[in-house]
């Protein structure tokens, strides 16, 4: 069985990297909801299952619930004004995580490395 907690990291990921290289509107803003969707229902049936042994806990996924909760008030007043918020959160979550969370460091440095030219550039 694949790593939920991984998969989650790794939509999250997905979230911030649209975000990034993708122009900002409601179907954007729509597209981010279903990543920060799957990355709480993942990240909770991850630790449900197990001590996660890269430390996640409660709070990321409360963590993850909160920008989805901005990500759903835009959706709700049809307006972008909460994106910046979540763009910044998120950049500043995985750059505290990235050299201590083995999930994090590893999708970071291969399968979005535009995520470490964005660190350094």
């Amino acid at each position: 069985m694949a790593n939920q907690g991984h998969q989650a990291h790794f939509r999250a990921l997905n979230a911030l990297e649209a975000l990034v290289h993708e122009y900002w509107n409601i179907d954007l803003v729509k597209e981010v909801k279903e990543e920060l969707e799957q990355a709480v229902q993942l990240l909770t049936l991850h630790l449900d299952r197990v001590a996660c042994p890269c430390g996640d806990t409660e709070k990321d996924v409360q963590f993850y619930q909160s920008l989805l909760k901005l990500v759903n008030e835009a959706l709700q007043e049809r307006s972008l004004f909460p994106i910046p918020q979540v763009q910044e959160s998120l950049e500043t979550y995985f750059a505290q995580k990235t050299s201590d969370h083995r999930c994090i460091w590893r999708l970071l440095h291969n399968q979005h490395d535009w995520a470490q030219e964005m660190e350094t550039g």
